[in-house]
C-alpha cells in the first residue's frame, strides 16, 4: 500500500538540518550498545518504582490506543527509533510504515523485518496522499523548527506545513482518522534566548546555568520547541486538538534511569569496550557534536536539568489530534506544501 521513496527521489526535496542527524548518529552509536531501545518518554502513571521496560511498553500501547490501531490499520510513524511502535503495531495485526533520516535506524529496522524509509517528512510526495489511517510523531517534531527560523519568523509556518502533510496523508474515509504527538514544549519557566543569543555557544552563558543548558540542549539534539498553545493555532483548518496528558515527570524518570543506565554500560567489561569504541569512532567523524554530547548527557546533565524540580523548564505534552475535512482542496494543499518549502 506504500510507494518505495527515498530521501532524494520525492517531489518536494527538504535538506534535514546536520545536527538532527548528528544527535541520532551519536544515539545509535551509545543506546544500542547499552541495550537500550526507546528514544522517549516511558508512562509510568504515576509510580516510579515503575519497571522501565514496562514503562516503554506503556506508551506505545497508549499511543496506538490513541489512534484506534486495530488489525488492519495503516499507520506511519514519523521517525520511527529503534521500531519498537511499529513492532507493537505489527502484533495488534496493523501495517506500519516508519519513516527516518538516520540511515543506521533505517537499517536496523529493515534487518528487523519493518517496512521503513529512509525519507525526510515534508519530502513525501502526491504518491503518499490518503494512505494512512493515523499518523504518530513520537519525539521527532521538536526537531522541525530550528534557531534561524525564529529568527526569520517561519516556526508557525513549519509547524502549519506539518499538520497540513499530516492531513493529506491520512484517508478522509478511514474511521480512525488521527494525528498523535509526543513533544517537548517551552513554558513560563523555559530560558529561551534572544534572537541575538539563538545561536551562541553554550560556553558564551554561565557554567550550567539556564541559558547553558538551553542552548547546550539545542547545539546537540538541533531543533525548537513550541510555545504553549502554538501547535493548536497552527493545525487550525486541519486537525482539532482532542486529548491532552503531561508527560513531563515521566520524561524525567525515563531520562533519569536512561544515563544512570548509560554510565552503568560504559563502566562495565562486557559492554565498556565496545561503547568506548564506538564514541572514538564517533568522535573521529563529528569531534565538535560529540564532545558537546558527552558533556551535556553526564557532565552537565543539561538534557536531564529540563525536567528536574517542582516546576520543571519544559513541558512534555502528549497530544491527540482528530481530522478536520478540509475545505481545501487536495492540489492547492500540495501546492502550498511546495510553497513553503522553497520559502525556507
Amino acid at each position: 500500500m506504500s510507494p518505495n521513496v527515498d530521501e532524494t527521489s520525492a517531489s518536494a526535496p527538504a535538506k534535514t538540518r546536520k545536527t538532527v542527524k548528528e544527535c541520532y548518529d551519536f544515539f545509535d552509536c551509545v543506546f544500542p550498545a547499552c541495550g537500550l531501545r526507546d528514544l522517549t518518554e516511558g508512562m509510568y502513571h504515576g509510580d516510579p518504582t515503575g519497571s522501565y521496560q514496562q514503562a516503554q511498553r506503556n506508551q506505545v500501547e497508549w499511543l496506538l490506543d490513541q489512534v484506534h490501531c486495530q488489525a488492519g490499520s495503516r499507520i506511519l510513524d514519523i521517525g520511527f527509533g529503534y521500531g519498537t511502535l511499529l513492532e507493537a503495531a505489527r502484533d495488534r495485526g496493523a501495517h506500519g510504515v516508519g519513516i527516518s533520516v538516520s540511515p543506521p535506524q533505517v537499517e536496523r529496522g529493515l534487518a528487523n523485518g519493518l517496512d521503513v524509509r529512509l525519507l525526510n517528512y515534508r519530502n513525501m510526495g502526491e504518491e503518499w496522499n490518503e494512505q494512512f489511517d493515523a499518523v504518530i510523531a513520537n519525539g521527532s517534531a521538536e526537531h522541525f523548527v530550528h534557531p534561524d527560523d525564529i529568527i526569520a519568523g517561519r516556526a508557525d509556518q513549519i509547524y502549519r506545513e506539518l499538520f497540513r502533510i499530516c492531513h493529506r496523508l491520512i484517508d478522509p474515509a478511514s474511521p480512525s482518522r488521527r494525528f498523535a504527538t509526543t513533544i517537548i514544549h517551552c513554558n513560563d519557566r523555559t530560558p529561551v534566548p534572544t534572537f541575538a543569543e539563538l545561536k551562541k555557544s553554550p560556553f558564551a552563558f554561565a557554567w550550567r546555568s539556564p541559558k547553558f543548558h538551553y542552548a547546550m540542549i539545542q547545539q546537540t539534539f538541533g531543533g525548537f520547541y513550541p510555545e504553549p498553545q502554538q501547535l493548536e493555532r497552527c493545525a487550525q483548518d486541519y486537525f482539532r486538538l482532542s486529548g491532552e496528558v503531561d508527560g513531563t515527570e515521566d520524561y524525567h524518570l525515563t531520562s533519569e534511569q536512561w544515563f544512570a543506565h548509560v554510565r552503568r554500560q560504559m563502566m562495565s567489561l562486557k559492554n565498556g569496550p565496545r561503547i568506548f569504541g564506538n564514541l572514538v569512532r564517533q568522535f573521529c567523524r563529528r569531534p565538535r557534536h560529540t564532545t558537546l554530547m558527552l558533556i551535556c548527557l553526564l557532565v552537565t546533565e543539561s538534557w536531564q536539568e529540563q525536567f528536574r524540580g517542582e516546576h520543571p523548564a519544559t513541558t512534555l505534552l502528549r497530544q491527540t489530534w482528530d481530522y478536520v475535512p478540509s475545505p481545501v482542496p487536495l492540489s492547492e494543499e500540495i501546492a502550498e506544501t511546495k510553497a513553503t518549502l522553497l520559502s525556507s
